[in-house]
């Protein structure tokens, strides 16, 4: 492991926090209201079972069907699902997030038009990613999408669901990379890999598979994990301000750093959820 590879990704990696945090700052300062997930209450650690159970049953379903395509039809149809499903959700999230950024400094119309000009520039690079096979276009979107979508989460999700809900997914992740779902389509993205190398493929460093996959400094990250740590930066920012933001990166990304170097040790597929959202957990619970 080069150390440069491991300061690549471990920057990647804060800076998806960190914007996530100033874009949360953002609605709060344009006093933007977002919609709680309750769907079974909040009050009691029951009903937010229920809540985080209403999210991860999805996931699962996702991740299964996604394997079974994957089975079916082979890695090249794959990535063609993955591509439109990755230029569907930049078209929804980015215009509203760029247009609440550019809200500070440019008029309404104008800022309408940049905003959409700037989704179509970010889904342009996803398509070039996806014929090229290069992963640096994918791994822009791949920033923004993840940070907007933890931003967003931790405005959805009020405690005790914020605290559930990356415990179940935590839980869940140990049993997916090491027993279940996610081993699976691991194991099938590499035997898909192999057959393309031996129909001699250009081979590129990392596959591009839209924004549910940043590939930096010679690493794979999912796009789940880096949600999931954008989550906790901007719930730090919303429940202690700049301290709470402070303490979580510093506690959170320890053990991202720690999750790295047992990665480069081992040289296997480790879950990216225990060790930081574990950590997280406990300065999300002192806020």
């Amino acid at each position: 492991m080069k150390k440069r590879d491991l300061v690549a990704l471990f920057s990647f990696i804060l800076a998806t926090q960190i914007f996530a945090a100033f874009l949360t700052y953002n609605f709060l300062i344009f006093r933007i209201e977002v919609p709680k997930y309750e769907p079974f209450g909040n009050l009691t650690l029951e009903q937010a079972s229920l809540n985080a159970l209403s999210l991860l049953i999805p996931v699962i379903i996702f991740t299964l069907g996604f394997i079974l395509v994957l089975k079916l039809f082979g890695i090249s149809f794959f990535k063609i699902l993955a591509l439109l499903i990755s230029l569907l959700l930049i078209f929804l999230l980015n215009p509203f997030f760029f247009y609440i950024i550019l809200a500070n400094f440019l008029p309404e119309l104008l800022n309408l038009i940049i905003s959409y000009a700037l989704t179509f520039l970010l889904m342009a690079f996803v398509v070039y990613s996806f014929i090229k096979q290069k992963v640096w276009p994918s791994n822009i979107a791949s920033f923004f999408a993840c940070s907007e979508l933890g931003c967003l989460f931790a405005l959805m999700f009020s405690p005790p669901t914020l605290y559930l809900i990356p415990l179940f997914f935590l839980l869940y992740d140990i049993f997916a990379v090491f027993f279940g779902p996610l081993k699976i389509l691991i194991k099938e993205l590499k035997r898909g890999i192999k057959v393309k190398k031996k129909r001699k493929v250009k081979a590129k460093k990392g596959i591009s598979l839209g924004i549910f996959i940043a590939n930096v400094g010679g690493f794979s990250i999912g796009s789940g994990d880096l949600v999931f740590y954008s989550l906790f930066a901007s719930a730090a920012f919303l429940l202690g301000n700049l301290p709470g933001l402070i303490s979580m990166l510093l506690v959170l990304n320890a053990g991202v750093l720690l999750n790295l170097i047992l990665l480069a040790k081992y040289k296997k597929p480790l879950p990216g959820l225990p060790i930081p959202l574990a950590l997280g957990l406990i300065v999300l619970l002192v806020l």
